[in-house]
């Protein structure tokens, strides 16, 4: 069948975006607390602490500009704001990081913490460390669509007014509507997709079945095709057309994926912040750099069911020139995280230049930090776990707020076999988790029972429970006890644990031992073990009833 008698959309309109908005509506913060989307190369402390050195360098430069007086409310806007880590991040660097200065400007900030889902804004919401800094009138949390940026509203639908000095982006334009074009010399193709999805029985058709270069896309969007268009007619206004052609103006042949959204969100929201102010946005490049476009396909990378498009960062330079705005943009390194500081109507002071410099430009401690890290988990997998230390101690370093890495820490220590590292990183990290985000106690509770100190591991335990009753948790109290002799406690939780999980074989597993070791205990005797089980079960069945309200 020839592509002109099949039911083409472009790629942006077809069905896999339709799956890509619904994800993000349903998925909630799950979708980064499960490991669906990675997030640590912008949800980290160091990461988030080089922007507020910006933050504070920027609000001194509007200062000394005339541009805004020590007095000003500083309204903060971040777009697809997710787990919220990055916000807590940025407060707290102004608040406990950088002196007197970041002191005065945390207390003038007015956080708008937006996303686009409903779902995922409570949860993240309801998260302990943001929640806190929302209760002291640090943090609004509000809807917003970034394909629709002119609008925010809180989630009792009251409408929020944008006047922003400063908009952060983390991982945004990747995940946004994306078209994609092909240049061939002088004419432009574009992606185009079904707008259904293809029955799960369906093969490929004849004419596409043996061509190697579309295999890629059709494991992406299946049947496609790549049909001629004229960008304007494809584009609303001159914009669109006119950053295309400029950043390709030396290629004759080209694959792009173009963020048009992001572009028209970038260009919409410039117009709302005072002059002087910033937008700072980050994400993972293509490979792109000023004057040279990547060869390659522009396949997105899958993350459960999102798009995300590498992104061209080469695109934003003519837009910069045709609004008379200033950028600076990080290089990559080997597909790192690339990022963006653009200025609206005001030259970037060199103080700006180089608080830019010497946080993204330079060898950047928020990339450090994720390096560091991915290298102390390979070490810890191939048992060298002494250098594995080493790298968790250069991660806290940079990142002393990162609760997993304290867990990550003691776990290797444990298998390193030195209890006592291992207690220090855990009753480190229980210090700093004022909010409980983390059993730790729990984790303690596995180098005391290795210690042999058994009673100390069983009130951690309690304490575990308390916090959080898991079926996993009551089993390794029940174990505990077995181990103590505390038979009857022991069995209370193995049962607590099958109430919990019906079902769970390890807690089976834990009452048959106790069943044992019950028996032995009693009678010494082993030949009348099941008897007197089913007459001390009856017994403790009773006695369960008659201790029932």
């Amino acid at each position: 069948m020839a592509p002109e008698a099949r039911s083409w959309v472009p790629y942006d309109e077809g069905h896999q975006w339709q799956a890509h908005a619904a994800y993000f509506e349903t998925r909630g913060i799950q979708a980064w607390t499960e490991g669906d989307i990675p997030h640590r190369a912008t949800n980290n402390h160091a990461f988030a602490r080089q922007h507020a050195v910006l933050l504070l360098e920027l609000i001194q430069s509007l200062q000394a500009e005339g541009r805004a007086d020590p007095a000003t409310r500083i309204q903060v806007l971040e777009l697809g704001g997710g787990l919220g880590d990055f916000a807590v991040g940025l407060l707290l660097a102004l608040r406990d990081e950088l002196g007197e200065a970041g002191r005065a400007l945390f207390n003038r900030v007015s956080y708008v913490f937006t996303d686009v889902s409903r779902l995922s804004l409570e949860q993240a919401a309801q998260r302990t460390a943001l929640a806190e800094f929302i209760a002291s009138g640090h943090v609004l949390p509000a809807l917003m669509d970034a394909r629709a940026p002119t609008v925010a509203r809180t989630l009792e639908g009251e409408a929020v007014a944008l006047a922003p000095w400063a908009v952060v982006a983390n991982y945004l334009c990747c995940v946004l509507p994306t078209k994609v074009f092909r240049k061939q010399a002088e004419s432009w193709l574009e992606l185009h997709s079904q707008r259904l999805p293809p029955p799960t029985d369906a093969s490929p058709s004849p004419e596409t079945e043996g061509n190697e270069e579309a295999a890629p896309w059709r494991r992406v969007v299946g049947e496609h095709a790549w049909l001629p268009v004229n960008l304007r007619e494809t584009f609303r206004g001159p914009l669109h057309p006119s950053l295309l052609e400029q950043v390709l103006a030396h290629d004759a042949e080209a694959e792009l994926a173009y963020p048009y959204a992001f572009v028209e969100l970038l260009d919409s929201l410039l117009e709302r912040i005072p002059s002087g102010g910033a937008f700072l946005f980050s994400d993972f490049e293509d490979g792109s750099s000023e004057g040279y476009i990547a060869p390659g396909s522009r396949i997105p990378v899958l993350y459960g069911d999102s798009l995300n498009h590498p992104v061209c960062f080469p695109l934003f330079e003519p837009l910069a020139r045709i609004r008379r705005d200033e950028l600076l943009v990080s290089p990559g390194w080997h597909g790192s995280t690339r990022t963006a500081l653009w200025r609206r109507g005001a030259p970037l002071s060199s103080a700006l230049r180089e608080a830019f410099a010497t946080g993204f430009c330079r060898p950047q401690a928020g990339q450090d930090r994720l390096d560091f890290e991915v290298a102390a988990q390979k070490l810890s997998e191939a048992g060298e776990h002494r250098r594995a230390l080493r790298f968790y101690d250069r991660c806290l370093a940079l990142d002393p707020h990162a609760l997993t890495l304290y867990e990550q820490a003691g776990a290797t220590a444990l298998a390193l076999g030195d209890l006592e590292t291992a207690l220090r990183y855990l009753r480190e990290g229980a210090a700093r988790d004022r909010f409980q985000q983390r059993d730790f106690a729990l984790r303690m509770s596995e180098v005391y029972c290795r210690k042999g100190e058994l009673r100390q591991a069983s009130e951690l335990l309690e304490r575990s429970l308390q916090a959080h009753e898991a079926p996993m948790t009551c089993i390794a109290l029940g174990q505990v006890y077995l181990e103590l002799g505390e038979h009857a406690r022991a069995f209370q939780n193995g049962t607590r644990a099958l109430e919990l999980a019906p079902g769970l074989q390890e807690a089976e597993q834990l009452l048959s031992a106790v069943q044992g070791a019950w028996c032995e205990a009693e009678l010494g005797l082993g030949a009348l073990a099941n008897r007197w089980w089913q007459d001390k079960l009856l017994a403790l069945t009773q006695t369960t009833r008659k201790d029932s309200p």
